[in-house]
């Protein structure tokens, strides 16, 4: 065994060889021995060898049957592949002589002499046999869109619900058809049978496939060719059209019947029995159309029931009627319209408001009010007769603005009574009715605007040619609150009046040129005429002024006396007004609004595009705010706001200064006066008894009389910060030009402490009552009171010398004596110099 397996590694690819003719005689056993050496190795298993000799010999057969089956396959597949090659080789053959034959034949038929030509010649009979084909293909067309008009008519009035069907088939026919002809179409999308021959079968062959409503693509390219597709759409669209009409004319006219019994219209007869059938018939009937519906729909068997009303209507407003005159404009029919509904409200909500709620319970409609409302059906079905009416009668009346004007809001107003009144809003809760307006807008708004306009601005310059226009309105508030002219009064109830006109208006673009256009533009125009205003004063009043452009006499008197104070207040009382209104204007609903829309818009709008219309960005803020796409509060009326309010503090800084700078030439002679020094042998007690000095009697008159003025034209806040201004410089000049300049005796000092007095009592006569705090000179009142120092001392006022000695004696001394005489105002300095004035300190 060991030499055996010795001799078997030397032969270690045995396996790969042939044992019948390449494995050597000695070496065939080899595998046999392994096998038995595998099977039979202890004397136990020689038990099992005749078992396992039978299952050697079941092997060997299985190996015999199946090399019997793979030789049987092998034989066949040889034989298939031989008459294969044979067959296609004969095919082939044919093929050739079949062709060949073809070409024969049409040369002999058209006596062409290559294949070529007579394919050129053979060309207009196949064209008209395609074009044979093509019209059959077309009338059985025809012969199906009549089958389906046929079969729709027969379900009437019975089924409409049957009868939708063969129209639903037809209306998509028609549809699909349309689609297919297209003007152009793109060399891409071009039928992909590029072969004319193809083409005329491929596509007659698709055109076939619409009886079955599959329409193919290769339709469009024969659609585009042939002229007769043209026809054939036109033909199943009127059709489909015609039967429509014709199948709502049939339930109509049978629900009309049902009417007719009870006398309809009239509310005191009872609906006869079966008419909620009918009318719910014809809303079957409508469904699809209910479905598809974008815009408010007229209910078929609404428009039966509304059919009276609209012939009264035409008969009143659409015949040569009293009540049709143009200049009438809406003050009938459309009092008629409200009235007509309120009077069958009711009615309407009793009868025909259950049928309608039953009908549509569980739709996806039955939340919609056009449906299920029935005076909301009612108005729908009322409103086109409506619209025609309005239509016609704006177009008569475009050419004559007072007329249109009025009408314009006449419409507005229709709209907002049929949404309030009857809470109808066109079927859409979240936006609600647009209105007959809408549509009217969309072709007469630039016609509106433009006549507004006009009007407004005629209105405007009667204004400010009224000889009132310039005269301040005493009357329009009581004392403490500034005065405005009547000008600025009037503009403000202009402005006022032309907010009524457009405020009902939906569209922002629309209410936002009104604003613009009209409201805008005339607050500017009077802005420049108030601006102009105080120019003209200016230049009267500079030197430099009445040089260069030169002043009237008349000009120059016009402004005496209280003439320039007035001129100044009424541009400060009219700003002022104008300021006022529009701040409370600004916080009314309908601006706050418009102002919401207009930032909505600049939020998602860029900075280089139109904001609103033709208006960029920047010309939006020019005209109404800065705060404009930005996060700040804001209004329209900021931008004007703002620039009358700079007007007005312009105008009040102007009255301060007509007062400071007269107050020299008013006080000249005063201020000038030598009489200070006067001696008098009166006794002390009789000081108190001094009388005004005489060179200040008329500087106070003329600032009574300029206070007194002041004090009804102004508001009390204004009037009090004017005044604060002026005596703060009257009290520098007095304070400088007497009291640090004039040297005083006794009797003098307490003549000066008089006339202090004197201008205080004039200023208090002028406060409004129940002031907080008094406007006064208080420097100038502790200047005079130090002044008139006693020279002896008596109920508990420092002498003159003790509070020279003090105050001169500098420090924390004299601090406490100026305390001590309650002076808070004056300076140590002021003092000292104060009490330098009275002679009698030089005397001692």
């Amino acid at each position: 065994m060991a030499a055996t397996s010795i001799g078997r590694n030397r032969s270690p690819l045995a396996v790969l060889l042939d044992p019948n003719t390449d494995i050597p005689l000695g070496e065939r056993d080899i595998r046999v021995e392994d096998y038995l050496n595998d099977k039979i190795q202890t004397t136990t298993d020689l038990e099992s060898l005749k078992s396992l000799v039978a299952s050697v010999e079941a092997q060997k057969e299985q190996l015999e049957d199946q090399l019997k089956d793979a030789r049987r396959k092998l034989s066949t597949a040889k034989s298939f592949s031989t008459n294969r090659n044979s067959s296609m080789l004969q095919q082939t053959q044919e093929f050739e002589r079949q062709q060949a034959s073809v070409q024969e034949r049409l040369m002999i038929v058209t006596s062409s002499d290559t294949p070529e030509e007579a394919t050129r010649r053979l060309r207009g009979p196949l064209e008209k046999l395609r074009k044979l084909q093509l019209a059959e293909r077309y009338i059985d067309m025809l012969e199906y869109i009549e089958n389906l008009k046929d079969s729709a008519r027969g379900c009437l009035p019975q089924n409409p619900k049957e009868a939708l069907k063969p129209y639903t088939q037809l209306k998509e026919l028609a549809i699909q058809l349309q689609a297919l002809q297209e003007p152009a179409v793109s060399p891409a999308r071009r039928c992909p049978n590029s072969s004319p021959m193809a083409l005329t079968k491929k596509c007659i062959k698709c055109f076939g496939t619409i009886r079955s409503s599959i329409v193919s693509g290769h339709l469009v390219e024969l659609s585009r060719n042939e002229g007769a597709a043209v026809h054939l759409t036109t033909y199943a669209q009127k059709t489909s059209t015609g039967l429509w009409v014709e199948m709502k004319r049939i339930m109509s006219d049978e629900f009309e019947s049902v009417l007719k019994k009870s006398k309809w219209p009239d509310p005191r007869v009872e609906l006869p029995q079966g008419w909620s059938d009918s009318f719910g018939k014809l809303l079957d009937l409508q469904a699809p159309e209910i479905i598809a519906a974008r815009e408010p729909l007229v209910l078929l068997p609404m428009s039966v029931l509304a059919k009276a009303f609209i012939l009264q209507f035409r008969y009143h407003f659409f015949s040569d009627k009293p009540t049709n005159h143009p200049h009438q404009l809406g003050d009938y029919f459309f009092e008629w319209f409200l009235g007509t509904i309120a009077k069958w409200e009711n009615f309407f909500r009793e009868n025909v408001g259950p049928v309608l709620a039953a009908h549509f319970r569980g739709n996806i409609l039955a939340g919609n009010t056009l449906y299920v409302d029935p005076v909301a059906a009612l108005i729908t079905a009322l409103l086109p007769v409506l619209k025609e009416k309005v239509d016609a009668l704006v177009a008569q009346i475009s050419d004559e603005p007072q007329y249109l004007s009025r009408f314009m809001v006449q419409l507005l107003n229709f709209d907002e009574a049929v949404r309030a009144r009857f809470n109808y809003d066109g079927g859409n809760p979240e936006y609600g009715w647009k209105g007959l307006s809408w549509e009217v807008m969309d072709t007469w708004f630039e016609r509106w605007l433009e006549v507004e306009k006009a009007f407004a601005f005629q209105r405007y310059k009667e204004i400010m040619d009224a000889p009132d226009s310039g005269l301040v309105d005493y009357d329009s508030s009581g004392l403490g609150k500034t005065k405005p002219t009547y000008g600025a009064t009037k503009v403000t109830d202009l402005i006022l009046t032309v907010t009524f006109q457009y405020n009902k208006l939906r569209r922002f673009s629309h209410k936002f040129r009104f604003l613009v256009n009209i409201q805008a533009e005339i607050l500017d125009q009077y802005l420049g005429r108030l601006k102009d205003s105080l120019d003209v004063y200016q230049t009267i009043t500079s030197a430099v002024g009445r040089t260069l452009h030169g002043v009237t006499k008349e000009q120059q008197a016009a402004l005496e006396g209280v003439g320039g104070l007035e001129s100044l207040c009424k541009v400060f009382g009219s700003a002022e007004h104008l300021i006022s209104m529009l701040n409370d204007w600004s916080n009314e609903e309908f601006f706050v609004d418009l102002w919401d829309q207009l930032q909505d818009r600049a939020k998602v709008t860029r900075v280089e595009d139109n904001l609103v219309g033709n208006m960029t960005y920047t010309e939006v803020k020019d005209c109404t705010s800065e705060a404009v796409g930005s996060q700040d509060e804001g209004s329209v009326f900021d931008v004007t706001i703002k620039d009358f309010r700079n007007l007005r503090n312009k105008a009040e800084a102007l009255i301060v200064n007509a007062l400071k700078y007269k107050f020299p030439a008013n006080f000249s002679q005063y201020l000038s006066k030598p009489e200070w020094q006067t001696i008098d042998s009166a006794p002390l007690s009789s000081l108190s008894l001094v009388s005004v000095t005489p060179e200040l009697d008329q500087p106070l008159q003329i600032l009574q009389r300029n206070l007194d003025f002041l004090h009804r034209t102004l508001a009390n806040a204004p009037f009090k910060r004017v005044c604060r201004e002026s005596l703060e410089s009257l009290e520098r000049l007095l304070f400088d030009d007497v009291l640090l300049r004039q040297e005083f005796s006794t009797l003098g000092a307490a003549r000066f402490m008089q006339d202090v007095a004197a201008i205080q009592g004039v200023v208090d006569s002028c406060m409004p009552r129940g002031s907080a705090s008094a406007l006064g000179m208080p420097k100038l009142k502790e200047g005079a009171a130090l002044l008139n120092l006693p020279l002896e001392a008596g109920e508990g006022r420092m002498p003159l010398q003790e509070a020279c000695q003090e105050i001169y004696a500098g420090g924390a001394q004299a601090k406490e004596a100026l305390e001590n005489l309650g002076m808070t105002h004056l300076t140590i300095f002021e003092a000292r110099s104060i009490l330098g004035r009275r002679l009698e300190v030089h005397q001692d």
